[in-house]
């Protein structure tokens, strides 16, 4: 999936490229057909939502032991950003280019995993998200609607947790039967929205947006000599493989200032 998005963002850099390219020799041998551009940036909020499935390769969590058992859970929480872009006309047709980031923490957490001893969570925290798109856009008298597409990256964290009890009685934090990673995902993002504006270089925009990440690998170590050494009831080998699948949704509202003709 890793391997999909990173080749899916190259090409929409490379259509991005060729766009542009033909832009500037239009504009320079005088050719007709396409409108006056015009540059926009703006600012946003809205929700936002992380819905995550972690699997369980090996079936080495819960009570139950289950090789491929998976879990699901999500949160929402506010999202903020920027975004920039540019737009131009083809004809009859009006063509955006857009980038776009929202920072801040989205965490979501889940303890469903041994849902009687209740010592396993499983967490995800989407740190930052980005976004490159392009799209087509349609004019409905004062109002515009657009339909967007491309690819997105975000910096996330996912951590399997498990507690075990000490000498003492008090659960601390097992760290062969943990993981905490923070990685960089790339995927795609797709979206739609409408517009109107409200002022003289002024545009008030209502926007989705659906970004999928794919699954990560992980691992925790199990160590032999410190656990069985094994991993679920099949009696695999250490270390024990989890994947944790992740997408993110938006829907925000954005004030959007333009420059140009």
């Amino acid at each position: 999936m890793a391997g999909k998005s990173w080749a899916f963002a190259l090409v929409l850099v490379y259509l991005m490229a060729i766009a542009g390219t033909t832009q500037v020799t239009l504009a320079q041998d005088g050719s007709t057909g396409w409108g006056q551009a015009k540059t926009y940036v703006g600012a946003f909020s809205g929700m936002g939502a992380v819905d995550v499935r972690m699997t369980d390769t090996d079936g080495f969590s819960g009570s139950d032991g289950i090789p491929g058992q998976t879990y699901d859970y999500d949160d929402t929480g506010l999202a903020v950003g920027v975004v920039a872009g540019r737009h131009f006309h083809l004809g009859r047709v009006q063509f955006l280019f857009e980038a776009d980031g929202a920072f801040g923490g989205l965490p979501t957490a889940s303890r469903q995993m041994d849902p009687i001893g209740l010592d396993e969570t499983a967490a995800t925290e989407l740190h930052w998200v980005g976004t490159a798109r392009i799209g087509v856009r349609k004019s409905l008298g004062r109002f515009g609607v657009f339909l967007t597409g491309g690819a997105s990256v975000a910096g996330i964290s996912n951590s399997f947790t498990d507690l075990d009890a000490g000498t003492d009685g008090l659960e601390r934090v097992d760290p062969d039967d943990s993981f905490d990673d923070r990685l960089t995902r790339v995927g795609w993002v797709a979206g739609t929205g409408i517009e109107t504006p409200v002022a003289s270089a002024w545009t008030l925009r209502f926007e989705g947006l659906y970004m999928d990440f794919g699954e990560s690998d992980h691992q925790a170590e199990n160590r032999l000599g410190v656990n069985t050494g094994v991993c679920g009831p099949s009696g695999l080998p250490s270390p024990c493989r989890y994947g944790v699948a992740q997408r993110f949704a938006v829907l925000r509202l954005i004030l959007v200032r333009s420059f140009g003709g």
